[in-house]
């Protein structure tokens, strides 16, 4: 084996990827624009397609919102103008019901490219740019005509610092043994050193990454502040300090003469205890994402709603052989234009070593803990069948693909169209789960 309106998160790669922290600039002592002057929509015109006669003398925004790396356009990022600080994002896991905007506020959400275009008015305000619960918040002067936005007002932050007004979902990674979740985080932006190790694979160590928990180790020894990965699955107050818990391919091929057997091994924490607690972080609102053998995390906790072929009763039972290429044969509307905006295409996905056969409507709870059934969205589809999947449980999303964030052999490249893929819907299932909230 070798993103409707963000709220403050929703959270999480991005959403997710909140599907997800404070933001504010206390203490200025700027004289604030009356958001009531600006003119919202959600076209990025801001106009809503109507035609709303000769309008007062006012600024006209353009700009670009990118990901923490500078380059990456963020698709569907809010970006509004207030007269007041939002309020702050909480530190832990919550349920993110969107930003509530009074009516009147200048908005707009960005296109597939990042862009956006905004009708504002005059003086001094707070510019908001915000993907779950990524967020940006700056002091701005507004100015009559058209006035371009400075990149650095619009890239999203590597790192929370609640002072400057920067705020990133806080993250957890479960250390994979394929799926290195960590190395994608890093290059997406985040606050993390890339290093190499003995054999000149890439790695980001625990002590190098600033920006989101490592849990468990690269080597015996490896210095880490952080308790086991099994505390994190198992404590529900050690896991609801995070906003999305990653817990990317893991486990051993098993080498056994049974041929009933499964046909992988370590793919799952036995403890009775993750179950509740997994189940519970996604209810309160917490984003988690799981890849390939690491299925049982979905499957055991969320049973029924996704489908395996080769699954049975014991635990690695759908392990595959395998793990080629598979033709993509659909994907979201909105994934593919994000992807063709940046002339990437996902033709086909690699190191896919299970097979989801269907997604299926199962019994859940929506956001206010009444009973409800979902079905699962399928974000990409391979072969005919579904190989990125997301559900919603409460006021959480459970993200599940079948195969690695970065193929295992692309270790030291850069993304890959498929890791491009993992990063959107990281940002997509990390957004609030209501609709848009305005006036």
């Amino acid at each position: 084996m070798s993103a409707r309106l963000p709220g403050p998160l929703a959270l999480a790669l991005v959403a997710a990827l909140s599907v997800g922290l404070t933001g504010c600039n206390a203490g200025r002592n700027d004289t604030p624009v009356d958001p009531m002057e600006g003119r919202g929509s959600q076209d990025a015109s801001g106009s809503g397609g109507q035609d709303l006669g000769p309008r007062p003398p006012g600024s006209h925004l353009t700009g670009k919102v990118v990901a923490p790396e500078g380059t990456l356009p963020i698709s569907g990022a809010l970006v509004y103008i207030t007269s007041v600080p939002p309020a702050p994002i909480p530190d832990g896991v919550y349920c993110d019901k969107c930003v509530h905007l009074p009516e009147g506020t200048a908005y707009t959400l960005t296109k597939p490219d990042g862009s956006f275009e905004l009708e504002a008015g005059l003086g001094s305000a707070y510019l908001v740019v915000q993907k779950g619960a990524f967020r940006r918040v700056r002091t701005i002067s507004l100015q009559s005509g058209v006035q371009p936005v400075p990149a650095a007002l619009t890239t999203l932050p590597a790192i929370t610092d609640k002072a400057a007004g920067d705020d990133v979902p806080k993250i957890a990674v479960v250390l994979g043994a394929w799926d290195p979740i960590e190395l994608v985080l890093a290059r997406m932006g985040l606050k993390a050193t890339i290093t190499k190790d003995l054999f000149g694979k890439a790695q980001v160590l625990v002590k190098d990454a600033p920006a989101f928990a490592i849990y468990g180790a690269h080597y015996l020894g490896e210095p880490t502040p952080y308790p086991s990965s099994i505390t994190l699955l198992t404590d529900p107050k050690e896991i609801s300090k995070y906003h999305i818990v990653f817990i990317p391919c893991s486990g051993s091929v098993y080498n056994g003469d049974d041929p009933s057997a499964p046909r992988c091994s370590g793919v799952y924490a036995y403890d009775a205890r993750v179950k509740t607690t997994l189940n519970e972080f996604v209810q309160k609102g917490g984003r988690l994402y799981a890849s390939d053998w690491s299925y049982e995390y979905v499957r055991q906790v969320f049973p029924g709603a996704l489908s395996w072929r080769g699954e049975a009763t014991p635990i690695g039972s759908a392990c595959m052989n395998g793990g080629g290429d598979q033709i993509v044969t659909g994907k979201d509307a909105g994934l593919e234009a994000w992807l063709s905006a940046q002339t990437q295409s996902l033709g086909s996905v690699k190191d896919a070593w299970t097979v989801l056969t269907s997604v299926n409507p199962v019994a859940s709870v929506d956001p206010d803990g009444k009973p409800v059934r979902t079905t699962p969205k399928v974000w990409v589809q391979a072969q005919g069948a579904p190989v990125s999947a997301s559900l919603q449980h409460g006021c959480g999303r459970v993200l599940y693909t079948t195969y690695h964030t970065q193929p295992t052999a692309q270790t030291n490249d850069p993304l890959s169209p498929q890791a491009l893929t993992l990063l959107y819907l990281i940002l997509e299932v990390g957004v609030c789960i209501d609709p848009p909230i305005i006036g």
